[in-house]
């Protein structure tokens, strides 16, 4: 394979270090990948609720979605596994906690436009609710092997992410 790509396992180590530094340099290209693979355009929808009802509708959709649509479950299982791994390496971990950071910080812009619009809590932090949400969204994935019910679970996710958006 190395042949085919015109690299030689001397050169490979040369740039990257040893073995262990080449999986973490395709690790974090991996989790880049699936945090800039997320549709933009799931965003805009948000941005374009116009009252309380609809971005909280919005917000149930999102989460329906992210735990029913069997994509978004393989890209969770590709995020989690990633970002355990990345517990076990130093210099992993802050490269996927940067793209992380990247995707919460994208999200939590939109819940920034929902304040200045009156439509949420303007008291609302967005980047805790946003990190929030991401790990309760991980966490699902755990909770299936105990829960094998989504709807269940939603029942009491639902009402959980609502809950910090209501207007004071």
């Amino acid at each position: 394979m190395l042949l085919k790509a015109g690299a030689s396992s001397s050169s490979l180590y040369h740039h990257f270090g040893s073995r262990n530094g080449l999986i973490r340099a395709a690790t974090t290209a991996i989790h880049r990948d699936l945090v800039m693979a997320e549709d933009r355009a799931l965003l805009d929808r948000g941005m374009a609720a116009e009252t309380h009802e609809e971005f909280c509708q919005y917000i149930e959709e999102q989460l329906r979605r992210a735990v029913t649509c069997p994509v978004n479950r393989a890209r969770r299982i590709q995020r989690a596994t990633l970002a355990a791994a990345s517990l076990e390496s130093n210099e992993l971990q802050p490269k996927v906690a940067e793209f992380q950071i990247l995707m919460v910080s994208i999200i939590a812009d939109l819940f920034e436009f929902a304040k200045t619009k009156g439509i949420i809590n303007h008291d609302l932090d967005s980047f805790a609710y946003c990190a929030w949400f991401q790990g309760m969204l991980l966490g699902q994935l755990l909770t299936e092997a105990t829960l094998d019910d989504t709807t269940r679970w939603l029942s009491v996710a639902v009402p959980a992410a609502l809950a910090p958006l209501r207007m004071p």
